[in-house]
């Protein structure tokens, strides 16, 4: 599969854009912990530093597997796919339902297809809300589904085509850059996604053989 330049450079900046708030932040409590003679702010800074370190980290293993090879590993299955993305969304407005860990095992490089549809979902849901994953029961299942329930969805047009592989490379956008690298998963594994936002309030995400 020929892969055009321009896809690798906005992930690549995807990546450091997400990281640059938690590492800023680590370094300003450290800063703050240097300068700061109050105990009490001292303590301040160093638990934000602890926890933008620890926001860092987690970003850091999500992309690892979403981007990386880590995600086509046999052994990254439904269980791994869970607890990434739920330290992803951890703290945040979206939650993940239901429990999918004990599902049927995914193929081999499916795991990473299904880091980025709920990562998808997440980022249609600007104001919140649930994003459950459907997998079937039995072993090597090829057929799943994500689907985001909030007040508010926004997935825009320009990431429908970047989804299906219709929007020029040209054209992409950071905003529409996982949407095309999704799209690009679901090719390489050779099922078809559907995606249905007829239902008002919902974003849903369909892959089968």
């Amino acid at each position: 599969m020929n892969i055009d330049l321009r896809i690798l450079e906005l992930v690549a900046s995807k990546i450091c854009h997400d990281l640059i708030s938690p590492i800023g932040a680590v370094n300003n409590g450290l800063e703050l912990m240097e300068d700061e003679q109050d105990a009490a702010l001292q303590t301040e800074a160093l638990a934000l530093a602890q926890r933008s370190a620890r926001r860092a980290s987690i970003l850091l293993q999500m992309f690892r597997s979403l981007f990386g090879n880590a995600g086509n590993q046999a052994a990254f299955g439904p269980k791994e796919v869970r607890q990434l993305a739920l330290e992803f969304l951890q703290n945040g407005k979206v939650t993940l339902e239901p429990d999918f860990a004990d599902a049927g095992h995914l193929p081999e490089g499916f795991g990473k297809l299904l880091l980025a549809a709920i990562v998808l979902a997440a980022e249609a849901l600007p104001r919140g809300g649930t994003v459950t994953v459907t997998l079937p029961e039995a072993s090597e299942a090829t057929s799943f589904s994500v689907v985001g329930v909030g007040g508010q969805i926004a997935f825009s047009e320009e990431n429908q085509k970047a989804l299906q592989l219709i929007l020029p490379v040209p054209d992409l956008t950071a905003h529409s850059a996982l949407p095309y690298f999704t799209g690009l998963l679901v090719k390489r594994a050779g099922i078809r996604c559907e995606i249905d936002q007829k239902t008002a309030g919902q974003f849903a995400l369909y892959f089968s053989t």
